[in-house]
């Protein structure tokens, strides 16, 4: 079962990781840390509206991009988020309003992003999947943050597909008969 922290996984988050380390001059075990926390309470606040899109494809956004100020989750819950990063990982107010930004911008992005792909799929049971309590949108989770990157996660082993392709297929392998093959 995917959800949200599978995206440390790939390059793409620990490439987060790094960025946001070098950023905000935090130790990189702290940032996974709060992000492991921001992100899915990230999720729980996130409420999108036909008018709020992504910035761009997760697999293309940049740190930069990340940065951007939001406003998809209300300014009393940003104050309670501060307040638990100041308190309890003793981040400054400044780093805490970037990590909210992130936060969000990479959770909108996810989300338009699997609702492109399948547009039946309800914002609920993507936040249910997303955090775990839900199977309905993994695969279409799994296709956004493996998109654009050499990355599998370890989600889906590459060596593993040719394992779980058809046995019955027609198609001639491409080694031949050296292997025994077709």
């Amino acid at each position: 079962m995917a959800n949200i922290l599978d995206l440390f996984k790939i390059s793409s988050g620990k490439e987060l990781i790094q960025n946001t380390h070098k950023e905000l001059n935090l130790e990189e075990d702290l940032v996974l840390q709060i992000f492991a926390s921001l992100l899915p309470w990230t999720i729980s606040r996130v409420e999108l509206s036909e008018s709020r899109s992504a910035l761009a494809k997760f697999s293309d956004l940049k740190f930069a991009d990340l940065l951007k100020e939001s406003s998809i989750i209300s300014s009393e819950d940003k104050k309670v988020m501060n307040s638990l990063l100041l308190n309890t990982f003793k981040v400054e107010s400044n780093n805490s309003a970037r990590f909210l930004n992130i936060a969000e911008n990479i959770i909108v992005s996810i989300i338009s992003e699997i609702q492109s792909i399948n547009g039946q799929l309800e914002l609920t049971e993507i936040k249910r999947t997303l955090l775990g309590a839900s199977e309905k949108s993994s695969e279409e989770f799994i296709k956004v943050i493996t998109s654009g990157s050499n990355d599998s996660a370890d989600l889906i082993k590459p060596a593993g597909r040719i394992a779980l392709e058809d046995k019955d297929s027609s198609e001639d392998s491409i080694l031949g008969g050296f292997t025994g093959g077709k």
